[in-house]
Order: structure tokens, then sequence, then C-alpha cells
């Protein structure tokens, strides 16, 4: 600072002090001290602004895949590696992300891991910025998995019991695991509504129907159980909504997919055409069942030639392969004397839609949810990851708890029900024989 402006300052401080001092005085002169404060670094010297150098972010020139090459069992999966450097040789941090050219033989997720699905081999594909590499996974004839046996995901989340019938059966709402891992869903964190509410008993349900179905025809039927509570998980959402972005419930999720996908693809290599069952369950008033061909509950509330009119309806729901197979009109299928809902009610399990109650009329009913967009035939499946129009159809079953879940002989005695049921019905109206020649 110079003399005269040291002269200035002290001239300032008298004069202030001089007078009465209001507010707005020493506020005013505390403010002219600070500006010339600031505007003399180091006694005359240049005030220096500090300068941020840019973030130069790496370009990568090379990605590698390991291993190169690889050969697994049908079921069987190999975790994949992609390494992408830049021009140095060093490894960049990068997002990569992950195809396969076909699918139907090998999928992979977003992580990298590889589930072989059907004999043959596909070209898995990395793609880092404007890079790609690949590499050639072969998929051998050979199970990795043994029909009536327990098979886990990652931290045992999700059971996998390997079938050699063409059924799925799964049961997403029903575990009770309540890792501390894995924060509870909300609908704040999560989108949608987040239900967390347990099916209770329908794990218990799927492994009566398991058990009877084999007692009746010696096969078992392929079953798919998640294991966390509905708290940490939903297997029947899509994300972000199902794992609410935690890392541990997002492997869980794919581990759900890929042994219903393991499921599908012993099906259609060893009958050609299978049937899929996501097993629910209810609290609502009415005692029955609810059959969900994901068809809206004012769909099923129009008359028989309305849903006959035109393909539209049959092209959306969960049956639309069977369907064109069949005789029947497609109204029929779903609720006529030889409807899936009309036989359950038939042996004692009502069901809507059926020939005694084909309409909703405003009563609760869930008509299907994500599971059975995917993992069935309808309009949805190949954008989700399945198959529209493929041979693998199926229906969401939405069970009311008296009667069916409440104790183990009347889940023995719908395992059993359900066994025939699905025995006349496949093979009436697909050709699909469950029982022995």
């Amino acid at each position: 600072m110079t003399t005269s402006e040291r002269a200035h300052a002290g001239s300032l401080r008298a004069h202030v002090s001089m007078r009465a001092p209001s507010t707005a005085i020493l506020a005013a002169a505390l403010a002219l001290l600070l500006s010339l404060s600031l505007s003399l670094s180091g006694c005359g010297g240049t005030e220096q602004s500090a300068v941020t150098p840019p973030v130069v972010t790496p370009t990568v020139t090379s990605l590698t895949i390991a291993p190169a090459v690889s050969t697994i069992a049908i079921g069987a999966s190999v975790q994949l590696v992609a390494t992408p450097r830049d021009a140095t040789g060093r490894a960049v941090s990068t997002a990569i992300s992950w195809t396969s050219r076909t699918p139907s033989v090998a999928t992979v997720s977003p992580a990298g891991a590889v589930v072989g699905l059907s004999a043959g081999s596909t070209e898995i594909t990395a793609t880092a910025g404007a890079v790609t590499a690949t590499t050639t996974v072969a998929v051998s004839a050979t199970s990795a998995y043994f029909a009536g046996q327990s098979y886990f995901g990652r931290s045992n989340y999700v059971e996998y019991v390997a079938g050699n019938a063409p059924v799925i059966l799964t049961a997403p709402h029903g575990g009770a695991l309540t890792p501390t891992s894995i924060p509870d869903r909300t609908a704040a964190a999560c989108g949608g509504s987040a239900t967390t509410v347990t099916d209770a008993n329908t794990i218990e349900l799927v492994r009566a129907m398991q058990a009877r179905f084999f007692a009746r025809f010696g096969a078992y039927p392929h079953v798919v159980i998640s294991h966390l509570s509905r708290r940490k998980l939903d297997p029947n959402r899509l994300q972000p909504e199902a794992a609410c972005g935690n890392v541990d419930a997002a492997v869980a999720l794919v581990d759900w997919h890929a042994f219903i996908d393991v499921a599908k693809a012993a099906i259609l290599q060893s009958a050609g055409k299978g049937w899929y069952m996501d097993m629910h369950g209810h609290g609502h008033t009415i005692q029955r069942l609810e059959l969900g061909y994901l068809l809206a509950d004012t769909d099923l509330d129009r008359s028989d030639a309305t849903l006959d009119a035109s393909t539209s309806f049959e092209n959306t729901s969960s049956i639309r392969t069977l369907s064109q197979f069949a005789t029947l009109s497609f109204s029929a299928l779903l609720r006529g004397p030889a409807s899936l809902g009309t036989l359950y009610a038939n042996n004692g399990f009502p069901a809507v839609p059926s020939a005694s109650d084909p309409r909703v009329n405003g009563t609760d009913y869930f008509n299907g949810g994500d599971n059975t967009r995917r993992h069935s035939c309808g309009a949805d499946a190949s954008p989700l990851g399945g198959t529209t129009n493929g041979n693998i159809c199926g229906v969401q079953i939405e069970a009311n708890f008296v009667g069916v879940r409440d104790n183990s002989a009347n889940r023995d005695r719908f395992g059993n029900v359900t066994a025939i049921v699905l025995e006349e019905y496949l093979r009436t109206h697909w050709g699909l024989h469950l029982a022995p020649p």
C-alpha cells in the first residue's frame, strides 16, 4: 500500500469516528476498506486469479476381451472382462456396453455375464466409445443342470429348480430375505409404486405344484424362486423400479431372468413349445383365481364379438401363439367352456375369466405384469428380451389365499388340479402333451 493510500484510509477512519456512527456509515466504510485491500495485492502487486486446467478424457484406442474364446454348457455362464486402453497402452475407466449376435444361443448381461441357452455359437461384442471388440462363445448341447435339483444365483438370492417338462413356474414375491446391503425400495427412490407387500406362501405353493406335477407325470416342471423380500427386489418390475439402483439387487434380477431363459431354452430344445405361469397371491375380497393374459379389465368386459373382430387383442395377449394354433376363437380360449379358467372352476377353483365368471365388471383384478410380458408370447415380449409370437406362452395367476395358499393340504390340492388342468388345456389347444405316451 502506498503512503497516500495509507493516509486516505487513516483519514477515512478519523472522519468516521468524529461523527455519530450510524449503521449505514459504518457499512460504507467497511465496504471501501475491503475494496482497497482486495484491489492491492502484496503492496502494489497484481492480483492473480486461479486457473483450473481443463479435464482431458483419455480417448479409447483399443479394446480387448478376456477370455478370447469360451465354451460353456447350456445353462452355464462365463464372465467376460473388457479392458479399454488409450494410445499409450494405459487402461481407461469408461462405460462398456455388451451385445450378443445370437441371443437365442447365449445372452449377455450389461456387466458382461454370458449365459448359454442353446447349442451353437455366437459372437459377443463389447463397445467402449467408438471402439469395439468381439469374442466367440460356443454353447455345447450338454446341459449344466439336472432335473429336480436346485441351483442358486449369487448370494443365494434366486433359486432355480431344474426341470425336464415343458412347464415353468415362477414365484417372484414370496421371499423373506432382507439383507442390510440392499436398502428398502421406496416409490420416491425407485419410481413407480414400489409395492413391497409379500405374496404369502407362494414359494410353498410352487413347490407343491412341482411335487404334484412330478407325482402325476414323472417329470419336473422348471421352478424359479426369488428369496429376496419384495422390499429389496421386485422381479416383476422393470428397472429402475425393480432393484432401485442397488448393485446386489440388480445382480439378483439378472439371475432371475437368466434362470427363466435357461428353462425356456431347455423346453424349446426338448419339446419345441412350452407353458409359463407366474404365480402370485392377491388379497382381494372375491376368493377366486385371477388369470392375467395381459388384457386390461376393460378389454375383458368387451363382448366376444368385439374380442374376435380383429387380431389386436389376441396379439397383445400372453397366449398369442397358442391362440393362433387353436381351433377355438380367441374369446372362447379366454372364457369359453374349454378355457383355462373354466377348467379350474370345474375342478373346485373359481376363476376369472371363465364361463361362469367371464368379465371383471369393475371388481378387483390383476391382468399380468412384466414377467408375463417378457417370458410369454405377446406383443411386448421381444422389446423386453423375450420372443413375440414365440413358442413359450403363458399366464399370470393371482391366487386367493383361503382355499389355495392357506395350508399345505389346499396347496397340494391346487397343485394336483393344476397338473390335470394343464394336461387337458395344452393338449387340446396346442398339441402339447404333458403325460408320457
